[in-house]
């Protein structure tokens, strides 16, 4: 295939120290890393041959040296979310109750068969509110799916990476159709959401790692489902073995990253344009996830209960990052970029007690909250601490609970977006 362009824009802050930062971060003012960032065209200004625009969001944020008592806390780059609603294209689930934010929490329990997750239909808007949107997955969606599932864990074989499960997250295909629906390219969308934003509101219950990618003709192209699938294969190779130029392997290091266990894919197209979704996950606990007012004075108390998935190293922390309230977007500010977005600002986190002397550690920056509960093991996870103090020095927005096994967000394994409003 001749006559076609790569643009890749994310912040790597998996390898390279480049870019961190402290402080507050609002609306889309954050740190752009090197010279990535270039602006996509609109949807309907096709070229004369194929364009291919593929772009990743690999974050691996808020790096702490030791997580007590240690050197001082430091933001990088990585997204992660949370959870709220089902609905057609989720885990099957039961409701564990209703957040301070009235959005219903699930506890994801089993991953049912792609044709009855599903649901075809006419593309409409997709916005999300109160937990759902208008989601319509192409009449082709299932074969699709699994096509590029079997180009992604081609992929991880070839490269020494075990496999990950075909999952059904609606954040992927919410996207893929926010995009093709508005005509817009960006990790960003029409709402103001980030990633782990519109992962959260859909039922999100482990850490997420976009990669989205676009594929244009200025022809008639796509009458075929082999026609998208020639254009997912193009683009999952462009992302894995030609990345290197544009993004130092960022997007490779996603795709084949070995702690990720999961995979949502979201595909939406006409006939000349493909959207491309990959929302990468660690999922290894089945959490129940509930925020609610302990007290008047103490209204966002976060419990966090469940049974392991999968064995993990049990985590030593949790990160606690914020983002203002979002605000909409028109779509020439989201294609004129930048694409790439940061997590929010880390504002600190939790810790758990200290079982010898009392009391918790501190960060060295930052709200340190010492946990009410504090217990990961096989028999299950049972978690509990108040969001109150960092939304008292904060104020209203989105709070983003970082769950972490390792030194960073990369190793993260449940996260959970809380909004204050």
């Amino acid at each position: 295939m001749n006559g076609f362009q790569i643009q890749l824009a994310y912040y790597r802050g998996r390898a390279s120290p480049c870019c961190l930062k402290i402080g507050r971060v609002t609306g889309r003012s954050f740190p752009v890393e090197g010279g990535f960032g270039t602006p996509a065209p609109a949807r309907r200004s096709h070229r004369a041959a194929a364009l291919i625009v593929a772009a990743l969001i690999l974050l691996a944020a808020f790096v702490v040296t030791v997580p007590y008592l240690s050197a001082a806390l430091k933001q990088g780059y990585s997204f992660l979310s949370g959870v709220t609603t089902t609905g057609p294209g989720t885990q099957t689930s039961t409701t564990s109750g209703v957040n301070t934010t009235g959005i219903t929490n699930n506890t994801s329990t089993t991953i049912a068969q792609c044709s009855s997750l599903v649901s075809v239909g006419n593309l409409a808007a997709p916005d999300i509110n109160n937990g759902s949107a208008n989601i319509a997955y192409p009449s082709d969606y299932c074969t699709l799916a699994s096509y590029a599932l079997g180009q992604i864990n081609a992929d991880r074989a070839a490269n020494g990476t075990g496999p990950v499960t075909l999952t059904y997250n609606q954040a992927a295909q919410q996207h893929a159709d926010s995009m093709l629906y508005y005509g817009y390219f960006s990790h960003f969308d029409t709402q103001g959401f980030k990633p782990y934003m519109r992962y959260s509101l859909l039922g999100g219950r482990g850490a997420d790692f976009e990669n989205v990618a676009f594929f244009s003709y200025s022809v008639n192209h796509y009458s075929s489902t082999s026609a998208v699938e020639e254009s997912i294969r193009t683009l999952e190779h462009s992302m894995v073995y030609d990345d290197v130029a544009c993004c130092a392997n960022g997007h490779k290091y996603n795709i084949l990253d070995p702690l990720h266990n999961r995979v949502s894919i979201g595909v939406a197209y006409n006939s000349t344009d493909v959207f491309f979704d990959e929302e990468f996950e660690n999922y290894y606990i089945n959490l129940n996830f509930l925020v609610t007012g302990a007290s008047a004075s103490n209204p966002y108390f976060v419990t966090m209960t469940g049974s392991i998935a999968q064995k993990v190293t049990p985590p030593s922390s949790i990160y606690v990052a914020f983002d203002g309230i979002p605000s909409a977007e028109n779509t020439t500010l989201l294609n004129n970029g930048p694409h790439e977005y940061s997590p929010g600002t880390l504002e600190g986190g939790i810790l758990p007690k200290d079982d010898v002397f009392g009391g918790c550690p501190q960060f060295t920056t930052g709200t340190t909250v010492c946990a009410d509960k504090w217990s990961f093991s096989a028999a299950g996870v049972d978690i509990a601490f108040s969001l109150k103090d960092f939304v008292k020095n904060y104020g209203p927005g989105v709070y983003t609970i970082y769950l972490i096994t390792g030194p960073s967000t990369s190793s993260a394994i449940t996260t959970i977006s809380v909004f204050a409003p």
